[in-house]
């Protein structure tokens, strides 16, 4: 075989094993992206059975790819096998999960799904439902101006009915010992917050007076979502000055009963036409809403 034959024998075999490597090439499976875990997951009670949670995607989701998410729920105190689940299909808006148990403090996860059939690790946040009062004994409850002395300023939240119930309770003047929250209007003014800071005779006396921390603008008790444990937050004998406020608040409070236990709460004032005062003179109130943590020491939520 001459040289001319060779080369040319040489350079086929050379063709052929890099056409079979290319095709071993053109076989491997491509890597698959798996999703980032939800950030910013927050949660909040509705009722004694009910809770609301939420989150966002993280920055690098794919959007083309993103399948839906699954969420876990279980009491904290057991173990996640054979947990409830439960599917969403986008992000942002607030998710239902019924069916709990107030006295129960539970985890929730959350975790995004990609059409490959990759997912994220969990993101995670423990909640506990809590008591949801809007009214009390088929009426709404209101807090009367300062001037209308025949009703109540005063605000107990969660007192024994003498019959083996507990609501929230309007308190007089005469009462203001059991006092936990309270209003004043007097001088022009709209405060509302800890019973021992308000200007009667008296509020001193106040023996539960709550301690108060941050006031939220809100539409509803369920538009504030919450990231951390409420006991985390810096509580005081303090009050709001809403004088000037134009829309619906959410103030947090901290009441420590007579056993020394510890119970969280958010009261919801309304505010109407950028007024929290409603109804004819002498007779004006501000209505109140109600969301109370019946368990000593649940702090709502944690991280």
């Amino acid at each position: 075989m001459n040289l001319i034959k060779k080369l040319s024998l040489l350079t086929a075999l050379v063709a052929v094993m890099f056409a079979f490597n290319a095709c071993e090439e053109d076989t491997v499976a491509p890597v698959e992206d798996t999703p980032s875990a939800p950030i910013d997951l927050q949660a909040t009670s509705i009722n004694d059975n009910t809770v609301h949670i939420k989150w966002k995607d993280a920055s690098d989701i794919d959007l083309e790819q993103l399948k839906d998410y699954t969420i876990t729920y279980y009491p904290s105190n057991t173990s996640s096998e054979n947990a409830p689940e439960m599917s969403a299909s986008k992000s942002g808006d607030p998710v239902e999960i019924s069916g709990l148990d107030m006295d129960k403090e539970y985890t929730f996860e959350v975790v995004t799904n990609y059409d490959n059939g990759n997912s994220s690790s969990a993101s995670m946040i423990k909640w506990a439902p809590a008591m949801r009062f809007v009214q009390v004994e088929a009426n709404t409850i209101k807090l009367y101006a300062s001037d209308v002395t025949a009703q109540g300023s005063g605000l107990a939240l969660y007192e024994d009915d003498g019959l083996g119930d507990f609501f929230p309770t309007v308190k007089t003047v005469l009462q203001i010992t059991e006092w936990n929250l309270g209003l004043s209007t007097k001088g022009g003014s709209i405060k509302f917050g800890s019973a021992s800071m308000l200007d009667y005779d008296g509020a001193s006396t106040a023996t539960e007076s709550a301690e108060v921390a941050s006031a939220i603008p809100a539409e509803s008790l369920n538009a504030v979502f919450d990231s951390q444990a409420l006991d985390n937050m810096n509580y005081s004998q303090d009050l709001h000055d809403l004088t000037n406020a134009t829309s619906s608040v959410v103030i947090y409070v901290k009441h420590t009963n007579a056993n020394n236990e510890v119970h969280y709460a958010k009261v919801f004032l309304k505010n109407v036409n950028g007024s929290f005062l409603q109804g004819a003179a002498g007779s004006q109130y501000v209505e109140a809403e109600i969301s109370y943590q019946v368990n000593a020491g649940f702090p709502y939520a944690k991280k």
